[in-house]
């Protein structure tokens, strides 16, 4: 297909007649990551803009950092009820709900319960064993032949921690990161799923097996996994009446993980494309963490979050209706120049790294976050300590999704 038609990153594709009648949330757009130019033209020529007709419906797009974090700071205005990506859930299937899809009491509530599988204490302990799975995991990698990253490190990696935070089976570890990735996918022709009824049967057969682990935590007070916690908290106790929140609240919490598979690859990626900034990071280990920001914002694993308008409201210069569904493009408010210089760029010595959205903000700022700068960090560390430098032989294959910027596959070699 033309590159037109995902609009291809160049200046002059996006005039202001061409924006004004423009469906920012083509998945297309996203795989092919031809989408860099078409936020700086909204970001520049209309930073809160109103996409009429979509396959989604109408929607307004939020694309400075300023107002996407003025969003989501006020969640009385903006609130997750229901939903919160771009498309909506057919009535006639079942819809899953989390704290992340809920406004306070039910916010609240919830978080509080999964607290204590987040505690500083917990997290050392699993960080300990992840450093080993890394190190194993690189030392395995072939030395004299291509291979996918995706395949050998990134899923490995990611799958190993879910596994840690819901003291899950080995054959439960390789499922769970697919049916949570269900769960975020709007079904179209090429996507992850391609219809309801396909989408409906994942969702139903993740809803049976965590009722099967739900019976068999819930009388261990000694676990601390996710799913021990939430049936031993007085406020999600009886979770397990209402199996779709239960659905809802795990996928929230395992597909936050998810997204640092994009992290794990993205990173690669980054360092490929600027080889200067790992040879800063091997003269400087105490870049490390300012390395990690830097790869969450270029990357911006979460492409986008959504919120629906409980009243009339205005953002910059435009009024929202109420009930309006308003998509916080998380990826347009990393790139935006007003708040990083030379905001394209990767630059682990960027000063205001850490300012970056790919974890949201106010109440509802992502539960996961420091368990996937963890894993992050702990990559980069193993990797400076193998002294393996890594090269892409084929550009990277993203998958088709305007909600998660991942990749399906990587393929990189060792290089001396």
């Amino acid at each position: 297909m033309s590159k037109m038609l995902y609009g291809a990153d160049k200046e002059a594709v996006w005039s202001s007649k061409t924006l004004a009648v423009l469906d920012p949330s083509l998945p297309q757009r996203f795989q092919h990551n031809s989408h860099a130019a078409m936020f700086r033209a909204l970001r520049r020529e209309a930073p809160v803009h109103f996409c009429p007709d979509s396959p989604y419906g109408p929607y307004w797009s939020v694309t400075r950092h300023e107002d996407i974090l003025a969003v989501e700071r006020d969640h009385q205005v903006f609130s997750s009820e229901n939903n919160i990506i771009i498309g909506d859930v057919s009535p006639e299937f079942d819809v899953t709900r989390a704290f992340a899809t809920s406004d306070p009491p039910t916010h609240t509530q919830e978080r509080r319960a999964v607290l204590p599988s987040f505690t500083r204490k917990r997290l050392q302990v699993l960080a300990v064993g992840m450093r080993q799975k890394i190190r194993s995991l690189l030392a395995g990698l072939p030395r004299d032949r291509e291979f996918d990253w995706v395949e050998e490190i990134a899923s490995p990696v990611t799958n190993s921690m879910v596994g840690e935070l819901f003291d899950l089976a080995p054959e439960d570890r390789s499922r769970l990161p697919y049916w949570c990735e269900v769960l975020v996918t709007t079904p179209e022709p090429g996507a992850l799923v391609q219809s309801w009824e396909e989408r409906q049967a994942v969702v139903e057969t993740f809803r049976d097996r965590l009722l099967h682990l739900w019976s068999d935590r819930r009388e261990d007070t000694r676990r601390q996994d996710v799913i021990a916690a939430l049936s031993h908290s007085p406020d999600t106790a009886q979770m397990n009446h209402n199996p779709m929140r239960l659905v809802g609240t795990v996928a929230l919490i395992a597909g936050a993980n998810e997204a640092a598979r994009g992290a794990l690859s993205g990173s690669i990626v980054a360092f490929h494309q600027t080889p200067g900034q790992w040879s800063l990071l091997e003269q400087d280990r105490g870049l490390i963490d300012n390395a990690v920001s830097e790869i969450v914002r270029w990357q911006s694993p979460i492409i986008h979050m959504r919120r629906t308008t409980t009243q009339e409201t205005q953002i910059g210069d435009e009024v929202i209706p109420e009930g309006a569904r308003v998509v916080m493009w998380y990826c347009s408010g990393n790139r935006d120049e007003r708040v990083f210089e030379d905001a394209e760029d990767f630059n682990i010595l960027r000063y205001n790294a850490d300012k970056h959205l790919g974890y949201g903000s106010g109440i509802h700022r992502c539960l996961g976050q420091h368990v996937a700068e963890m894993e992050l960090r702990l990559l980069l560390e193993e990797l400076l300590d193998s002294q393996m430098r890594l090269e892409l032989v084929e550009p990277p294959q993203r998958i088709l999704s305007n909600f998660s910027a991942n990749y399906s596959k990587l393929v990189v070699r060792t290089v001396a």
